[in-house]
């Protein structure tokens, strides 16, 4: 099974946590991202978080996301999105980004539903364009 991986991006940071996460794995995903956050100097950045193919996660893990919700809120993320593909791990992040207090700079796009997600993705975390807004269509905009 694949770990979760952290990828620098011009807009900050894109990690994958496909499938099963195990506390392990976490911990190492999470320990990697501050290196790179770090190196930002509290410089403002973005992330996207690709969660598709992710299951439920052990409490353990969940704990684990939430502490690096929390630190990546502090250390200069500006804006998140997780693109999920399963109502039970969407679930479970709500909750853990309602309790790390991220919620409000975070936003959920179901891949399966939307097959604009990486584009909405980017426009949020970029642009603040909100994907759970409606958007003018080009004829109301002048």
């Amino acid at each position: 099974m694949p770990v979760p991986q952290n990828f620098v991006t011009e807009y900050g940071f894109r990690a994958h946590g496909p499938g099963y996460i195990t506390p392990a794995e976490a911990r190492a995903w999470f320990e990697d991202l501050k290196t790179r956050v770090l190196v930002l100097q509290g410089k403002p950045f973005g992330m996207l978080v690709d969660c598709r193919t992710q299951k439920a996660n052990p409490p353990e893990t969940q704990e684990i996301i939430k502490e690096a919700m929390v630190w990546l809120r502090g250390h200069g993320m500006e804006r998140s999105v997780v693109v999920l593909d399963s109502t039970v791990a969407l679930i479970q992040i709500l909750r853990l980004a309602k309790a790390s207090g991220v919620y409000a700079y975070e936003r959920y796009l179901d891949a399966l539903k939307d097959p604009d997600w990486e584009a909405k993705a980017v426009d949020w975390i970029v642009r603040a364009i909100d994907p759970d807004l409606p958007q003018p269509t080009p004829k109301q905009v002048r």
